[in-house]
């Protein structure tokens, strides 16, 4: 209703303009035609807004002056409930986040569910309470997940060989109040690295080793307050891996700015070589950043390591999204020369395809060997060369082959069950699309799993806005937010048109 209602203040006529005419893809147009109208609407109206750095980069200020002011933050509480907050969130708790997640189960996506908080960009300290609502709230998403890992699959949710597809999400900063200690622990590690001579030619954050959970909680500038801190999150983040395990769900580890990836790094090390060993469940998911530049170097020392410690690596690649603090970071630490990330988009680009290569080719020759991976990847990606490139790389093994009944190429479910694809909920919905209606695992269970966060309002909008300012360069460019609302825009101007075009099935 409230949505509807926006689409008034903005105006029809702008929302069905003629001008909002791009290449479409059969598939998307299929999908999209199933969508219901205020579904649309809403979306239409998110990336409307979303689609103008003015209205990004104002909107945490806004909110913050709104919501002091008794009755009209109820009023925006209420239209940003229904637009983005419906858009990109699943809810505020998990109990409100099941029914999105059985209609993506039912559209063949999987889900990876995160309670959506983190440290805030400059560091500062969060109220203790927060920090058990929240661990509180990843254990939870646990038992959720669980219980829906046997409402869609039965038996086999239990099966350490398959997974389920329903995961859970962690963020490290999130599950402790003084993100301080793990800057100073992070330091410690570099230092104790540097004394050993190790990573000399490795870009920062550099690559995980031996010895480095011991340097964070003993090292040069680590104090008895930081080491408290650090003792307590690896606890914290046991208990929970540990439920993730007896209830065969798996658990992504976020990676987040590098000035906090060392001590990252150590502890996702140690949970994958405890959690993940060969002939047994593999619980712990690894994220790579590949707009680092040691991306290349840290995925190559991650299959040896593997190798070497016997255990499964799992890991999720995603380009990055911390780029505007990133090189804040470097100027004020190091001057204007360098940085931790690659200087161009090309260069991430070919960090994030080679990677996604060399996973394909390793996870199908192990398979092709020995009938399973020992690694597996999840390519987290809403850039359309990388779906491409992925798909068409996975045709050259040999492991896709037609399907007539369904129309669809049919994946070795040994192959996927070690790759799998991933966007954000409400996000390149387009994308998601193209993938389930040309790719379809052998075994019926997600290729694609769409990685949906929820919290409260008050919590949640402050982040979003962050994050939208991290990227509004990229929301306002080509495949943003303005193509976003133009594809919605299409698919609502076809159903209001009394001469709207009928959706072609491929």
């Amino acid at each position: 209703m409230y949505a509807t209602a926006g689409i008034g203040a903005l105006g029809l006529g702008l929302l069905l303009r003629r001008g909002d005419k791009e290449d479409t893809d059969v598939k998307d147009m299929e999908a999209l035609s199933k969508v219901p109208l205020g579904r649309l609407v809403s979306g239409w109206i998110s990336f409307a807004f979303c689609a103008s750095p003015t209205w990004v980069e104002a909107s945490e200020t806004m909110y913050n002056i709104v919501s002091r002011t008794p009755i009209i933050s109820s009023i925006a509480d209420t239209f940003i409930i229904h637009t983005f907050f419906s858009q990109f969130l699943g809810g505020q708790t998990t109990q409100e986040c099941i029914p999105k997640v059985r209609q993506l189960r039912n559209a063949q996506l999987g889900t990876l569910l995160g309670y959506n908080i983190e440290a805030t960009l400059d560091g500062s300290s969060k109220d203790p309470n927060l920090i058990l609502k929240q661990t509180e709230s990843v254990l939870e998403s646990i038992d959720v997940q669980a219980n829906l890992a046997k409402e869609f699959t039965g038996d086999a949710a239990s099966d350490p060989e398959v997974d389920n597809k329903c995961w859970v999400r962690l963020k490290i900063t999130g599950l402790l109040n003084d993100p301080s200690a793990l800057e100073a622990g992070s330091r410690a590690i570099l230092k104790s690295r540097a004394a050993q001579g190790l990573d000399i030619d490795v870009p920062l954050p550099g690559l995980p080793h031996d010895g480095d959970w011991e340097a964070a909680l003993d090292g040069d500038g680590v104090t008895p307050y930081h080491r408290d801190q650090l003792v307590r999150l690896r606890a914290t983040m046991e208990g929970i891996i540990s439920k993730a395990r007896d209830n065969n769900i798996r658990v992504v580890i976020d990676a987040e700015q590098s000035w906090y990836q060392p001590v990252l790094d150590a502890l996702t090390d140690e949970f994958m070589q405890k959690y993940n060993k060969l002939g047994g469940p593999a619980t712990c998911i690894a994220s790579f950043q590949a707009y680092l530049r040691r991306h290349p170097q840290l995925v190559e020392q991650q299959i040896k390591r593997a190798d070497e410690k016997g255990y499964k690596l799992l890991y999720k690649q995603v380009r990055g999204a911390y780029i505007v603090s990133e090189a804040a970071w470097w100027k004020k630490n190091f001057g204007e020369e360098g940085s931790v990330v690659w200087p161009t988009k090309e260069d991430t680009d070919a960090s994030y395809n080679s990677t996604m290569e060399k996973a394909i080719s390793l996870i199908t020759g192990q398979v092709r060997s020995n009938g399973s991976a020992r690694f597996g990847a999840v390519f987290a990606t809403h850039n359309a060369h990388s779906i491409d490139k992925g798909i068409q790389l996975l045709d050259k093994t040999g492991f896709l082959s037609p399907d007539l009944k369904s129309r669809l190429l049919l994946l070795n479910e040994n192959v996927a069950n070690s790759v799998t694809f991933a966007q954000l909920f409400g996000m390149k919905d387009d994308l998601t699309n193209r993938i389930t209606g040309t790719v379809a695992a052998s075994n019926g269970l997600p290729l694609v799993v769409k990685s949906m966060s929820y919290g409260e309002l008050s919590e949640c909008i402050p982040f979003l806005s962050r994050r939208a300012n991290e990227n509004k360069a990229i929301l306002s460019g080509r495949g943003g937010a303005l193509s976003e609302r133009k594809r919605l825009g299409r698919e609502i101007q076809r159903r209001l048109s009394p001469f709207g075009a009928r959706v072609q099935k491929s």
